[in-house]
């Protein structure tokens, strides 16, 4: 209904159309009964149209009840399977955990995600969380809903949460006393704690986060994709900036390398402007490999970041 041009016509004139045909064959058989067409001469030809009664409506029930039942079971496993049970402990909640999944999580971490540690009687566990302005509404309300389906959140839209600080309105040019940010925020899971003991370090009993020295195995195109889509921005006429301020400068060298040796995107490690914050520059000759890395998971709303070449 969405994805096609006038699809809500096709798909509502097939779901009538359907209707209208039953409703004809029950005229037809009503007219029969009316004028006695099952007495004789006719009997046979009623007993036949009887049979082929039976047969329609037995090609259509195993359809219907094929289509209710995949629905039962989809419902009975989204409710029953451990890692994705609101009330399931964290240690028996190990999730699929594929290579998508860890892409996106792991990669995400690089941007606006961050991980909370949670001690438990059972030892500690790990939630994750990220956050994203109400103009970036398009992309955490897809995120939500991919990991929702991944089964790693129990809702299927962010929540909208209300922040304290204080920032500009564009238009108005006036001081907001608050503003809203939408927030997805995913189960706890024992079997993550090692994404969380790879990403923080504790300075001074303030955790910082550091680049993990594995983080290339993750780096797929669709951590790539999602990276970009949290801290990517378009330069004019130029390549993209992914925004890197919270590692060091050795570490942006190093995703930096891997985004050459991996997908022979050059880059460089650029000053962003502010004291110790660097940002990786994607050069404008690399754009075109880019898209075509990034391309099949880039939702339509983030395809300005990719403007003149996408």
């Amino acid at each position: 209904m969405r994805d096609v041009n006038d699809g809500w016509m096709l798909r509502y004139s097939h779901a009538n159309m359907a209707s209208f045909f039953f409703i004809a064959v029950y005229l037809h058989i009503s007219r029969g009964l009316y004028y006695g067409s099952y007495r004789s001469p006719r009997i046979g030809v009623w007993v036949i149209g009887t049979i082929i009664f039976f047969l329609m409506m037995a090609t259509q029930w195993p359809i219907w009840m094929l289509i209710n039942d995949v629905k039962l079971l989809y419902l009975y496993f989204n409710d029953n399977l451990p890692f994705n049970k609101a009330r399931t402990k964290a240690i028996y909640r190990i999730g699929p955990h594929n290579i998508d999944v860890l892409s996106v999580l792991i990669c995400g971490m690089l941007g606006d995600w961050w991980a909370d540690k949670l001690n438990n009687q059972s030892g500690f566990s790990v939630r994750f969380n990220v956050e994203q302005s109400v103009s970036n509404s398009a992309y955490i309300h897809h995120l939500t809903n991919l990991f929702f389906n991944w089964g790693y959140s129990s809702y299927i839209i962010p929540k909208l949460v209300k922040k304290s600080d204080i920032k500009q309105d564009k238009q108005s040019n006036l001081d907001l006393p608050f503003r809203f940010n939408y927030r997805l925020t995913l189960y706890t899971f024992s079997s993550l704690i090692w994404i969380y003991n790879s990403f923080y370090v504790n300075i001074n009993g303030k955790n910082i986060k550091k680049v993990p020295k594995w983080i290339e195995e993750y780096i797929t195109p669709i951590g790539l994709a999602h990276w970009i889509m949290q801290d990517g921005s378009r330069q004019n006429k130029q390549g993209i900036y992914i925004a890197t301020h919270s590692f060091t400068y050795e570490e942006c060298i190093y995703l930096s390398e891997i985004l050459n040796r991996k997908y022979k995107l050059k880059s460089t490690v650029v000053k962003s402007g502010h004291l110790n914050q660097w940002r990786i520059s994607i050069w404008k000759e690399s754009m075109i490999t880019l898209v075509s890395i990034v391309k099949p998971y880039i939702i339509h709303e983030m395809k300005y970041k990719f403007i003149g070449y996408i």
